[in-house]
């Protein structure tokens, strides 16, 4: 069985550039090493609704599906994956503008996320 990856960072970047779409958790230290994780999509090209995955683990980057998603004003968490089916679990401090922001983008990204409160 695969074990959940954690994560806790101080920053949430989303950004859109035509159908390019990407969500990027990170600490904010402008730093060739720093930790991250992040989730990008794309609309140009048919791609059955595939992300791509990849964090600061080499691990953990892949291009698939979401299988779960849950997203609530502190936390992200989600599986991905083929073979293994990788889960994370990404905490945050977002508040109003900005978490609706990534509500948003995550929808449109991922469809069939749950949103809570």
């Amino acid at each position: 069985m695969k074990m959940k990856t954690f994560f806790k960072f101080k920053a949430v970047s989303v950004s859109e550039a035509g159908d390019y779409c990407q969500i990027m958790f990170h600490d904010d230290l402008d730093t060739d090493d720093e930790p991250y994780f992040m989730i990008q999509s794309q609309f140009e090209f048919p791609d059955d609704g595939e992300c791509h995955f990849e964090s600061h683990v080499e691990e953990l980057v892949e291009d698939s599906k979401a299988k779960t998603v849950s997203l609530s004003k502190s936390k992200l968490s989600l599986s991905y994956g083929n073979n293994p089916n990788h889960k994370v679990e990404i905490e945050y401090d977002l508040q109003g503008q900005d978490f609706q922001e990534l509500a948003l983008m995550l929808k449109k990204m991922i469809p069939g996320l749950k949103v809570g409160v």
